[in-house]
């Protein structure tokens, strides 16, 4: 088995599949990685820096976690839409039974007055629904969003422990390509969070903070795209005008995984080897 080439193993309907060296994961359940730490411990020779840096990559650790996970939820929810012809035929059903139902406790008044019954036929509608563990199609809709901001948000954080890292006396070298290697291939994740994070400030049609107490909007030509998702990218309108896009995949998920792996090697350790994460 060649893992560098990547393959696919049949598991019964599932399968494993292996997507270069480092990254796993099984269907219908959850993107599993691998970080290949070379020792127990860190060999640094500034302590209180060795502390820090410890710290900055256990927080790697769990942001490539939350990245996995948030990625997984994602695939996950694009199918979790149902049978529409099914969910119309129960929800006509259901609306016919709780008719039927205030029709025969107030008599003809409900036909003569439907409009008095309508917020008591919508709250029981409601109150049945919740009973069979239906949720509104506007949550169901609105997941996917949910776990792919959280994706961009962990890809994020990701590239700001690497600018931290890289700024201490005495790491690699290899550091600093890390973070040159993230930027290159992720160039649109920073500006793209922010703009998530400040929507309220983009829905207006302001970019920089600066440009918003200046009072200057940006040039959108006419779009200004806020939150949208084209299959598996997120999209936003970004702080100069223009629509980027960043994707939600394991490919992404991939770049961490394998920077991580590129950055845990660059550093000196002491130790039995381990991989992450733990069982």
């Amino acid at each position: 088995m060649n893992l560098d080439q990547g393959c696919r193993i049949d598991l019964g309907g599932s399968y494993l599949a292996v997507l270069g060296p480092w990254l796993l994961y099984m269907r219908k359940s959850v993107y599993i990685f691998a970080l290949h730490y070379p020792g127990t411990w860190l060999q640094f020779e500034n302590e209180e820096s060795k502390r820090e840096i410890e710290s900055i990559i256990r927080g790697l650790e769990g942001i490539v976690t939350e990245a996995a996970i948030s990625l997984s939820w994602f695939e996950a929810s694009l199918d979790n839409f149902g049978d529409l012809q099914k969910e119309w035929e129960q929800d006509a059903e259901l609306r016919r039974q709780i008719a039927e139902k205030i029709s025969k406790e107030v008599g003809d008044d409900y036909h003569y007055d439907s409009d008095k019954y309508r917020a008591l036929f919508e709250k029981q509608l409601r109150l049945k629904k919740a009973d069979l563990g239906i949720l509104p199609r506007s949550y169901i809709h609105k997941i996917p969003f949910i776990h792919a901001h959280t994706f961009v948000y962990a890809v994020d954080s990701f590239g700001k422990f690497l600018e931290e890292i890289s700024v201490y006396e005495g790491v690699p070298e290899q550091v600093q390509h890390c973070l040159e290697k993230f930027n290159r291939l992720l160039p649109s994740v920073r500006k793209i969070r922010n703009s998530a994070l400040h929507i309220e400030d983009r829905s207006r049609g302001y970019g920089s903070w600066k440009e918003k107490k200046q009072g200057k909007k940006m040039e959108t030509n006419g779009f200004l795209g806020l939150s949208n998702l084209e299959k598996n990218q997120l999209c936003y309108t970004i702080d100069d005008g223009s629509y980027q896009r960043v994707e939600i995949s394991p490919s992404v998920l991939n770049i961490l995984v394998e920077l991580s792996n590129d950055l845990l090697a660059s550093f000196q350790w002491q130790g039995s080897p381990r991989i992450a994460p733990n069982y």
